[in-house]
């Protein structure tokens, strides 16, 4: 878990210098936070698809932003589980599979159950069991996120901008 904390002495004296309400205040800090999670979503998502070498549309669907009903604070899932070699645009080759520079030596691309198409490769000698081939992304993701995440200081330095200019939005007269 990577918690990201933000003073609250430097948006008090930005609402005083704005003279600001309590319910104006409440107002840009929701919207902000708001902001401030798609900003987060948006970055992780491109450096995890350069990190992973997978397109960003699984990623995508994977990533979900939750604010909290109660106090000021939101939460990012992401999906960690494996993702089928079939979504990775997946080329046969002398010796099985290639999907996004992944090599499945053995595997072969058929129609699994519902018609739809899957890697697969035998996991004996028998013609079946057939096992379905994934890519792994828990450690890869896990790595990146405790080592090259965002760091505290552009989060902050985000938010304080994103919110400077709420502020200023809901005290325009």
């Amino acid at each position: 878990m990577i918690d990201l904390h933000i003073s609250s002495d430097q948006l008090d004296q930005l609402s005083a210098d704005l003279m600001a309400t309590e319910k104006q205040v409440e107002r840009a800090l929701r919207s902000t936070l708001g902001k401030m999670a798609k900003w987060v979503r948006t970055r992780s998502i491109r450096s995890l698809q350069q990190n992973l070498k997978i397109p960003q549309k699984i990623l995508r669907r994977r990533i979900k932003v939750m604010k909290r009903r109660t106090g000021n604070s939101i939460a990012i899932f992401y999906g960690e589980n494996a993702v089928a070699a079939i979504l990775l645009k997946p080329k046969k080759t002398s010796t099985g599979v290639t999907a996004a520079g992944r090599d499945f030596p053995g595997a072969f691309i058929a129609n699994g159950k519902g018609g739809k198409q899957q890697v697969f490769k035998r996991s004996g000698s028998a013609r079946l069991p057939l096992v379905r081939q994934e890519v792994e992304i828990k450690k890869d993701t896990d790595e990146f996120l405790e080592r090259e995440f965002i760091t505290a200081a552009a989060f902050a330095e985000q938010f304080y901008k994103v919110f400077e200019h709420e502020i200023e939005w809901q005290t325009r007269h």
